[in-house]
């Protein structure tokens, strides 16, 4: 393997955007082939299973050959992450503040809109973070 030598900023640019954006797309594919293939009792682990492997696998590999590839397959996956993370914790949030919870098989009680509003508010709040964090990493690229 032999690294790509970067000719100019825009082509670093291209690398980290373009990896960035196929991350997302490769794993939204893999997940809709699995809900797809759910009822198949192979395909669908297989899927799940290749989907694992190339998403350890790709990020290694572009570190030797392509790096700025690889910082935004990282990049990508820190954001999915976080915005888990968010989700999570306005999730919780929702249900002390009157969302629907399930109390443990008995019937659910609380409020479903309030659950969605929280999960909006967390996005938003998420999405703004991310858009400044995403910016300082773009800005920093040379």
């Amino acid at each position: 393997m032999r690294r790509h030598q970067y000719a100019s900023r825009r082509e670093k640019l291209i690398d980290f955007w373009v990896a960035f954006a196929g991350w997302f797309a490769f794993n939204v594919a893999a997940i809709v082939l699995i809900q797809v293939n759910s009822s198949r009792t192979v395909v669908a682990p297989a899927i799940a299973a290749i989907g694992v492997l190339a998403n350890i696998a790709a990020p290694i590999v572009l570190a030797f050959t392509r790096s700025l590839a690889a910082l935004g397959i990282l990049a990508a996956f820190s954001t999915g992450f976080s915005l888990t993370v968010f989700e999570g914790i306005f999730f919780t949030a929702s249900d002390f503040a009157g969302g629907q919870v399930s109390n443990f098989g008995g019937p659910t009680t609380g409020n479903v809109a309030v659950t969605y509003a929280f999960l909006i508010a967390g996005f938003v709040v998420f999405a703004v973070i991310a858009f400044f964090v995403l910016r300082a990493i773009h800005r920093s690229i040379r």
